[in-house]
């Protein structure tokens, strides 16, 4: 339970929580302002050879640590990308474009998943 807003680790008994409809501002102790949870950002990777794919996270900043994108086999919109790489837009490092029928929904988002290990 990291918290960038924070800059803190919290534990789970520390932790309120709420199913939350879309961005939400709410009130946390030992801050003078509201924050704000639930908001999803997206940015677009570059295609190696041209064209981009757009991801949707929660967690933009942990995009320094992605390690793959994943689709789902089945969803025509990426069907052409399966397979290649995007390009890191800060270290121009090759990321490969996987298949994942199981954690991929294809209705949440854009339908193309960051992968960064080691984060929830």
């Amino acid at each position: 339970n990291w918290c960038c807003r924070l800059k803190t680790a919290i534990s789970d008994i520390e932790v309120d929580h709420i199913d939350l409809e879309g961005c939400t501002e709410m009130t946390v102790p030992g801050q003078d302002a509201k924050v704000e949870f639930g908001s999803i950002w997206s940015f677009a990777y570059p295609i190696e050879g041209g064209g981009e794919i757009v991801v949707a996270t929660t967690r933009p900043e942990t995009m320094l640590g992605d390690t793959a994108v994943a689709v789902h086999p089945e969803d025509e919109r990426y069907k052409s990308v399966q397979g290649k790489h995007v390009i890191h837009p800060f270290n121009g490092r090759k990321i490969p474009i996987i298949c994942d029928a199981e954690l991929v929904d294809m209705s949440f988002g854009t339908g193309a998943v960051k992968i960064t290990p080691a984060h929830d």
